[in-house]
C-alpha cells in the first residue's frame, strides 16, 4: 500500500518546478498524482476538457482548418450543464489553457 508519492514523481515534480522556474515548495504538499497535473490545476483542466467541443473552426482554402477559439456562448452552455461552477477566476486559468492550446496548434 503506498502511502504517499513514489521517488520517481518527486523526481518528476522536481524537474516540471526547474524547468518552469517555479520553487518546488510552491506547488504544495497537496500533490496528487492520481490526475496527471497539479492539484491546484485540476478544476481548470477538466473545465478545459468539459469544452473541447466548443472550438470554433474556420475552413480555409487549401481543405485545412484553423482554430480561433473556445466559442463562448456555448461553452458556458456545456458548463452549466456539466455542473460547472464557473468563476471568474477559474474562467482565468481556462482561458491560459487555451491559449496555450491555441498556440500548440498554430505551430507557436
Amino acid at each position: 500500500m503506498e502511502t504517499g508519492p513514489s521517488d520517481e514523481d518527486c523526481d518528476e515534480d522536481k524537474t516540471d518546478c526547474e524547468l518552469l522556474g517555479i520553487p518546488l515548495d510552491d506547488i504544495g504538499p497537496d500533490i496528487n498524482h492520481e490526475h496527471g497535473v497539479w492539484a491546484a490545476n485540476v478544476d481548470a483542466v477538466q473545465a478545459f476538457l468539459d469544452v473541447t467541443t466548443q472550438f470554433t473552426r474556420i475552413a480555409m482554402p487549401d481543405g485545412t482548418f484553423r482554430v480561433t477559439g473556445l466559442n463562448y456562448p456555448g461553452a458556458q452552455a456545456a458548463w452549466q450543464m456539466a455542473g460547472v461552477d464557473m468563476t471568474p477566476d477559474l474562467f482565468a486559468q481556462v482561458q491560459m489553457i487555451e491559449r496555450g492550446a491555441l498556440a500548440e496548434w498554430s505551430g507557436k
